[in-house]
């Protein structure tokens, strides 16, 4: 690559170019290539809060000002707390994710303690045994739940099946041309 294309690439002028290479190779010019790294290729200055480096005391306060309380990082909720906290979200109008965030914690926390205080899912569907009179098949039952497309219209035929046509045919038709074969029933 010319030199003509490589400044353009770095958006300088070739003369620009030159003179910060020529100041790079006479060392005029030093560059910590550490502040350009990712931060998880960066040296460790300290892993403990007790722990004063040269490059922490710069961030410090100083001795003469107070400093604030240090919170704790996670936070306990007393059995007590979290059941009021779930018993808000069964109010009129409330969302789970409303209330957590008016209380700061997660969603899927509060989830979690509406399941360990047998909140979720009280009102759980119960299956109730059907008996179906012996001349009714499940298939027949099943088949009246079906309703017609718009514009259609159902046909009984003979043998109980049934055939969907145009709310304008003639169902005396329909009904011979299905028993003979032309139309398919459903």
């Amino acid at each position: 690559m010319a030199v003509r294309e490589y400044a353009a690439a770095l958006s300088l002028s070739p003369y620009a170019l030159r003179t910060w290479r020529d100041r790079l190779e006479e060392r005029e010019v030093e560059i910590d290539w550490r502040a350009h790294l990712h931060p998880s290729a960066r040296p460790v200055v300290s892993t403990s809060a007790k722990e004063l480096t040269s490059e922490s005391s710069l961030t410090d306060v100083a001795n003469d000002v107070p400093r604030a309380a240090a919170t704790p990082a996670r936070r306990f909720f007393s059995d007590e707390q979290k059941l009021a906290i779930v018993m808000e979200t069964e109010q009129p109008g409330a969302t789970v994710s409303g209330i957590a965030r008016k209380h700061g914690i997660v969603t899927g926390l509060l989830f979690r303690w509406r399941v360990e205080l047998g909140v979720a899912q009280k009102k759980r569907a119960t299956l109730v045994p059907v008996a179906l009179p012996d001349d009714i098949g499940p298939a027949r039952l099943l088949r009246d739940l079906v309703q017609p497309p718009d514009g259609m219209m159902a046909v009984e035929l003979t043998d109980g099946r049934r055939v969907f046509a145009p709310k304008d045919s003639d169902p005396d038709v329909v009904r011979t041309r299905a028993e003979s074969g032309e139309i398919t029933s459903c």
